[in-house]
């Protein structure tokens, strides 16, 4: 039975400032604090491999059998963006939009030769959230999204699996789920799955608790439909995984107490292009932090060109105007000096005050935008040139509420210029 390794920590006496947390929220004396943590990878490649035989899959061999559509997205409830800012975007079909057993998290992307995609990350329900909805033995799933062409998106959902062994680690799966019929080999993820991240042919996905989840994007595999969603697992050689034709296994996982509660993460840039840091963010409302003497905080590791974190080296408290620190946290994209933030708002306003956050180091307070409600992650698109030269940039975000919320479509994914907001 493999033991997941330890955090290594290069400087021990950093261990305080991560756990205790001594700065009280409203007395932040530096925007910025450099750090050198070392960070660890559990390898669960050998999980992956078992699956070889049965053939892996990538993007483009995908049969993407659902349709989305571009008509309608900014009359979802709370959609706020100025029309002069020419957001563009899409709704999921009727059964994506109105289900309440899913919600949608994060957003990522990636290219292939001519093709873009989006990947965005679902988490599972459960009664907690919407009474008499048990659903979360599920785990999570992703939707593959092909937006090359805006006037014909297709997608796939693909759910989420992991090695059976890690049943027994509480951090990797939840203990109290309803009942389903476990099979042999593999088991649900079940994580949040609050943001998502592309980079160097691997998705990265935001555990709350447990730090961050990896997958391999070109190993994809497809398993029997089970037509009755009671099953997991492999039974003498067939596969399954509920109702899902498709699965990706995960290939190993960073634990990272340091920066728990996880809300999001994404490639962005440190001090010039060629520096790739991965950023996270932490949810907290006000009155928990308040409760539990934190403040929310951003956090960037740096990752080399094989997609391994390396070190975690900064930490970011970016400033609010109105709360001083920055709660509610969904989304964060970072290059430069500046941070790009959504927020939460509040939940029966159907102008929404959600908000878009653009902070700069060291500035007294972030610039607010106004923001679709429900909003989440953030990814952004660099559409460039046959010459590798920088066209412009998408920002893209997504809004996760069901119909059933609001009496009217709530979901939405959605993209801004970068340039229109300074």
């Amino acid at each position: 039975m493999k033991k997941a390794n330890p955090i290594l920590f290069a400087l021990p006496f950093l261990l305080n400032s991560f756990f205790a947390n001594a700065q009280k929220p409203g007395t932040i004396n530096s925007a910025i604090t450099p750090i050198e943590v070392k960070v660890n990878f559990e390898d669960e490649y050998a999980f992956v491999s078992k699956f070889s035989s049965y053939g892996f899959k990538t993007p483009e061999q995908i049969d993407l059998n659902r349709n989305a559509t571009s008509i309608g997205f900014k009359n979802v409830y709370g959609f706020n963006i100025p029309a002069d800012k020419n957001p563009i975007g899409f709704k999921w079909n009727n059964g994506d939009e109105e289900t309440n057993e899913w919600r949608p998290q994060g957003i990522a992307g990636f290219q292939k030769g001519s093709k873009r995609y989006l990947i965005v990350t679902w988490y599972a329900i459960d009664a907690s959230k919407i009474e008499n909805v048990y659903n979360e033995f599920k785990g999570a799933r992703i939707s593959l999204v092909d937006i090359s062409n805006m006037n014909n998106i297709k997608y796939r959902h693909i759910l989420l699996v992991q090695e059976a062994s890690n049943k027994i680690d509480t951090d990797l799966f939840d203990q109290d789920l309803p009942k389903y019929k476990q099979l042999k080999d593999f088991i649900p993820v079940t994580t949040h799955a609050g943001g998502v991240t592309c980079f160097a042919g691997k998705i990265y996905i935001a555990d709350t608790n447990l730090g961050i989840r990896v997958f391999e994007l070109n190993k994809i595999v497809g398993v029997e439909s089970n037509p009755t969603e009671d099953s997991i697992g492999n039974n003498m050689g067939r596969i399954c995984a509920f109702n899902y034709d498709y699965i990706l296994p995960q290939s190993g996982y960073y634990k990272l107490p340091m920066a728990t509660p996880f809300s999001s993460v994404e490639i962005g840039e440190g001090e010039s292009s060629d520096d790739k840091i991965m950023w996270t963010g932490q949810y907290f409302t006000e009155s928990e932090a308040k409760k539990e003497n934190r403040t929310p905080k951003i956090y960037g590791f740096s990752i080399n060109a094989q997609g391994i974190l390396t070190n975690l080296v900064t930490r970011i408290i970016p400033k609010d105007k109105e709360t001083d620190v920055v709660y509610g946290m969904q989304g964060v994209y970072r290059e430069g000096n500046k941070t790009y933030m959504t927020i939460t708002g509040t939940d029966n306003f159907d102008g929404s005050t959600a908000r878009l956050l653009t902070y700069v180091d060291g500035a007294d307070h972030a610039t607010r935008y106004r923001w679709p409600h429900g909003a989440e992650d953030l990814y952004l698109e660099k559409i460039v040139d046959s010459q590798k030269k920088l066209i412009y940039e998408n920002l893209w975000c997504l809004t996760e509420y069901e119909t059933e919320k609001n009496n009217k479509d709530n979901r939405c994914v959605f993209a801004v210029k970068l340039s229109d907001y300074p």
